[in-house]
């Protein structure tokens, strides 16, 4: 025996063809803890040339004996069947997704039992720290039982391909919590793996629906065009676009690779495969965190806590930026993920208008933060323009609960986001997919809706912005005030103007009662005037009475005709009554 900071070290000893322990472990369980973090003091071996990984082999050796003697040692004779079942609190091999199968309290695994099955991962990888499926699920292993600081410990031991100990590291940093540097070793292994490898832990159809699955199936991989399209997916998919990486595609990585290491463990310990709606189920879902049997099957996911985000949009990716929807709070018949590096999240409603400067565009954005529970929050706009396209980010002065602003941005297909972190790690967001706006001609910006208790209709941009309402819902106000800008006239050019009110699935029922120039209107299906512009940009606004109109959602239709016949339109969308 060795000491090591004071702690007792056991040296493993073979017997029977499978790694046991010295006698006196087990009384070292009060110290386990500690135990584990500490680093292997064996020379490690020089790193191996790079080498074909045959990720396809069963597993065999040390690291299938420790695996096989894990999970199907018997440790009661007592043989009354009482399912082991994590709601009721349950621990059958240490807490890892592979409890399920236990079909017996009774043979719920004791602590010292689960340290022995750590130090057996850990002494195996010592020994064949080349061997790639063993590092894999040695690594694999330790993450399952929550050993992740003993995961990346002996990721770092790894000495096969490079690409494929970046793999394992990828793996032990995500169930670590360290998402961003997970997402650099995934990024650095898909640029080396074995092409069919990498394709199949990018493969995303689980998690389409409709005609964007058929469409992604058809395309080749490798190919660019699959890979264009993971890489748009994705970055719709990015839970926060102002931290560092992207946690839901390296939880997608990792549930994709541990789905390659399950397989050849359920083949080495149950001699069965995979079923295939398990393997969809993990991608969709992640592991079994909850399970209730039925009959001679099981029930898996039946709690919606372990995955309970939807992170990837609701609506399809062919629709177009500008129809991007998103439901946060997933079903357990959705695909789900929960980070563990921040908590709970909160979506805020929120209005982003179009507008232009010269040839420059910009957007008007404001968002509903007082909507959240916690105030005075660290608050920050992004503009993203792409995967690897156009990206700006400001930060919001804190306790600023209705933050309303206007912001340059590049003439691209854009997520706009105003995204706020909490104590505690709570964290809200507001998200909305923007097209630009057209260039050239007669053009319009986005009508954007102010404070309706305003005493003057708005008569520039910036008073219009600086009161522009934290969401598209008109709430117990009896008037609503919209501000839009026309383009691409001269000054002195007479247009026309025509709008409309329309209430969804009901048709027509405008009631303008006042415009910038305060003149009223009857009630009429629409209202059209003429007037000059005032130059290139020429600002408008109008008050319509909502007082008497039901609870719904309406569209402010405003059309233009120039003097030369061309049209522009647009329309805002929004909200009477309700939350």
């Amino acid at each position: 025996m060795m000491r090591v900071l004071g702690l007792p070290v056991f040296r493993p000893q073979r017997a029977f063809g499978r790694r046991v322990f010295a006698p006196g472990v087990f009384a070292l369980t009060a110290t386990a803890p500690t135990l584990f973090a500490l680093v292997a003091t064996a020379a490690s071996p020089a790193p191996a040339h790079a080498q074909e990984v045959q990720w396809q082999r069963e597993l065999r050796g040390d690291i299938r004996n420790v695996l096989r003697n894990h999970y199907l040692r018997e440790l009661s004779s007592d043989s009354r069947s009482i399912d082991c079942l994590a709601e009721r609190g349950d621990n059958c091999f240490g807490g890892d997704h592979e409890d399920w199968f236990c079909r017996r309290v009774f043979d719920c695994r004791t602590p010292a039992v689960r340290v022995q099955f750590v130090m057996e991962l850990i002494g195996a990888v010592g020994d064949r720290p080349d061997d790639p499926s063993l590092v894999a699920q040695a690594v694999y292993g330790l993450a399952r039982v929550g050993r992740t600081r003993n995961a990346i410990e002996q990721a770092r031991r790894c000495r096969a391909a490079g690409w494929w100990c970046d793999l394992v590291m990828g793996l032990a940093l995500h169930r670590a919590g360290r998402s961003a540097d997970a997402g650099n070793r995934y990024r650095s292994a898909l640029e080396g793996a074995d092409p069919e490898l990498a394709c199949r832990l990018t493969d995303i159809r689980e998690l389409l629906d409709g005609s964007d699955g058929a469409s992604y199936r058809r395309l080749p991989c490798p190919g660019p065009e699959r890979s264009q399209f993971e890489d748009r997916f994705w970055w719709l998919s990015d839970p926060l676009l102002s931290r560092p990486g992207n946690d839901r595609w390296t939880e997608h990585l990792t549930r994709r690779f541990e789905l390659l290491l399950h397989e050849r463990l359920r083949r080495a310990v149950y001699n069965r495969r995979t079923l295939p709606a398990y393997h969809i189920d993990v991608t969709r879902r992640g592991h079994p965190d909850s399970w209730k049997p039925r009959g001679r099957d099981l029930e898996t996911w039946k709690s919606e806590n372990g995955a309970r985000y939807r992170f990837t949009p609701a609506s399809l990716v062919e629709d177009g930026i500008e129809a991007l929807d998103y439901e946060l709070e997933a079903s357990r018949w959705d695909e789900g993920f929960t980070p563990t590096e921040y908590g709970t999240v909160f979506e805020v409603p929120g209005q982003v208008a179009r507008l232009m400067d010269g040839d420059s565009p910009v957007l008007a954005v404001s968002a509903d933060l007082d909507a959240i529970p916690f105030g005075s929050p660290v608050t920050r706009f992004i503009a993203s323009g792409g995967p690897n396209g156009f990206f700006v980010q400001h930060r919001i002065p804190a306790a600023d609960m209705g933050p309303s602003f206007a912001a340059n941005v590049e003439a691209v297909p854009l997520l706009a986001a105003i995204e706020a972190y909490g104590p505690g790690g709570a964290v809200a967001r507001m998200r909305q997919g923007v097209m630009p706006l057209e260039a050239g001609g007669l053009v319009l910006s986005d009508p954007l809706l102010v404070n309706p208790l305003l005493p003057d209709l708005p008569e520039s941009r910036e008073e219009a912005v600086a009161e522009m309402l934290p969401q598209t819902r008109i709430g117990s106000a009896n008037e609503m005030i919209a501000y839009w800008e026309v383009y691409g006239l001269e000054e002195g050019q007479t247009m026309q103007v025509s709008l409309a009110l329309e209430r969804e699935g009901a048709g027509m029922l405008t009631r303008v009662l006042r415009t910038l120039g305060g003149r009223p209107a009857d009630p009429a299906p629409s209202v059209t005037w003429t007037e000059p512009a005032s130059g290139s940009t020429h600002p408008m606004a109008l008050g319509v009475d909502v007082e008497a109109l039901e609870d719904g959602n309406y569209d402010l239709k405003i059309q233009i005709t120039g003097p030369d016949g061309s049209v522009a339109n647009t329309v805002r969308r929004f909200a009477i009554g309700g939350r």
